[in-house]
């Protein structure tokens, strides 16, 4: 295509909708445009500044993005797409959502013309985002088929797809698996339907797709394909909470195969990506540190984590989520009202933490029996202490006899639960099992016997027994001697 001159390029970007053109005639011919203009032509006009803003939003530049939008001395009076501009930058960005932005935002829902329905899909597709920051998930689910009815009355099948990957990502946090995947099938259906393709789309698909395997225990997978697609996140196509759900499964994907150290170098690389790709602190990824930690038998640590974080606004479904179920493993909150499949198997385990013996292991019973029909597995790695002194009834020959479906999980759930405990290699080195490590590093944490009982799921007994052998192992008679031999060693450093 021949480049245009100026007043032709202009002409076409205002002719095109400014931030709607790339939906019109794609992202090449865009920045072609762009390149025709003189450097400051988005000072002058809006329609300029918008298809300025669409094309650094698709080269993952949206910091660099926002600076425009906050120049002074701007030439044209702002209209309804100025505060479009700003909707979607938030988006983007992940900024914190204020009731006075938020009011702004629905408020301008009545400015948009009704005759554009792209412009009101748009609209709908960033209020989505911001319903699911603010956890109002409902609200997101109305704003997003709203979105899917404006973009099938203009036909554009490529955003539409977006909209299906936001609503599977929503069913993953719910625990609704089946329904996540058919969400990701019609997204690529819509994709395909589009024959359009401007950067990383099928690797955001793959983030939900990732989601779901990790909630259905496939680590291994998850930690292969990890970084990569956080490399895409970077540089292409990404918002906040798709981020955050990378860096969920990311995350505690290495803590349970690779162990805390390795866990800890993932959480350092997401937060300085974070920081590069959107704005603000990465609030969520300071709680995802904090679990952990209460995962490392390091409740105090854990603790003074979230207190950290009291009193910020944690503007996040998935963190806000995390942390909550945090403080209701650390007794600082009540535990929240189960009102999804996976909150559910969440409230049965942690029912579970606080029961003994057979109460105990009703309790892990009933959150196999939720978790069979989507076969889901993480909750229970995020709540594997449950399992001390259960495992061998969970697996037995009477448990579940007659249920055969529900018997083949439950033993994949109690094996793969064990492996997940990584023993460092210096502990390793000395003999260490995956029960006496427990035992070593709740007791690194400076917890009684009967502290320790409790955060693992046992009687005091059991402890006393475990830490015999500890002793042996260590070449040590006293308590305060194993634990300055494993401050010396730094073991349980917290980075």
């Amino acid at each position: 295509m021949q480049k245009p001159d100026v007043s032709h390029a202009r002409e076409e970007l205002i002719r095109g909708g400014g931030s709607l053109y790339p939906f019109r005639h794609g992202y090449a011919r865009l920045a072609q445009l762009l390149d025709t203009l003189p450097p400051d032509a988005w000072r002058q006009d809006e329609a300029v500044l918008g298809g300025l803003v669409m094309h650094l939003l698709k080269r993952g530049q949206a910091s660099r993005a926002k600076s425009y939008l906050q120049a002074v001395n701007l030439a044209f009076e702002k209209t309804y797409q100025f505060e479009l501009l700003d909707l979607l930058l938030a988006l983007h960005l992940g900024e914190p959502v204020s009731d006075e932005k938020l009011g702004s935002w629905r408020r301008l829902e009545r400015e948009l013309p009704i005759s554009n329905a792209l412009l009101q899909g748009l609209y709908y597709n960033a209020m989505m985002a911001m319903f699911v920051r603010l956890l109002r998930l409902e609200d997101a689910r109305v704003a997003g088929q709203q979105a899917i009815s404006c973009y099938r009355e203009d036909g554009h099948a490529y955003l539409e797809h977006f909209i299906h990957i936001h609503l599977a990502d929503l069913d993953v946090v719910d625990g609704r698996l089946r329904r996540a995947a058919r969400g990701l099938r019609t997204a690529e259906r819509c994709l395909d339907v589009s024959g359009a393709r401007y950067g990383n789309e099928a690797e955001v698909i793959e983030v939900i797709r990732l989601a779901i395997e990790y909630e259905r225990g496939n680590l291994e997978r998850v930690r292969q394909r990890a970084p990569h697609l956080r490399n895409s996140l970077l540089t292409g196509d990404s918002w906040s909470e798709l981020f955050y759900q990378l860096a969920r499964i990311g995350v505690m994907s290495t803590y349970f195969l690779e162990g805390r150290q390795a866990a800890q170098n993932e959480l350092e690389t997401y937060q300085a990506d974070y920081a590069r790709r959107h704005s603000g602190a990465p609030l969520t990824i300071d709680v995802l540190e904090a679990q952990v930690s209460h995962l490392e038998w390091h409740p105090n640590e854990a603790e003074r984590q979230l207190e950290a974080l009291s009193n910020a606004p944690i503007q996040s479904s998935v963190g806000q989520i995390i942390r909550a179920e945090l403080q209701a493993a650390l007794r600082l909150n009540e535990p929240p009202p189960p009102t999804t499949p996976r909150g559910a198997i969440v409230a049965a385990l942690q029912d579970a933490q606080r029961a003994r013996g057979k109460l105990r292991r009703q309790y892990i019973e009933r959150a196999m029996r939720l978790a069979l029909e989507e076969r889901q597995i993480a909750p229970f790695y995020e709540h594997r202490d449950v399992f001390l002194g259960a495992s061998g009834h969970l697996t037995s020959a009477q448990f579940l006899r007659g249920n055969a479906a529900l018997s083949r999980l439950a033993k994949q759930i109690v094996r793969s639960v064990e492996q997940s405990y990584v023993v460092p290699e210096k502990l390793q080195a000395l003999g260490f099992n995956s029960r006496q490590y427990r035992v070593a590093a709740a007791l690194q944490s400076g917890s009684s016997n009967k502290q320790i009982a409790r955060q693992l799921g046992t009687s005091e007994a059991t402890v006393k027994y475990h830490l015999t052998s500890v002793y042996r192992l260590a070449g040590v008679t006293k308590r305060s001697h194993l634990i300055d031999l494993m401050s010396n060693i730094d073991l349980f450093a917290i980075s």
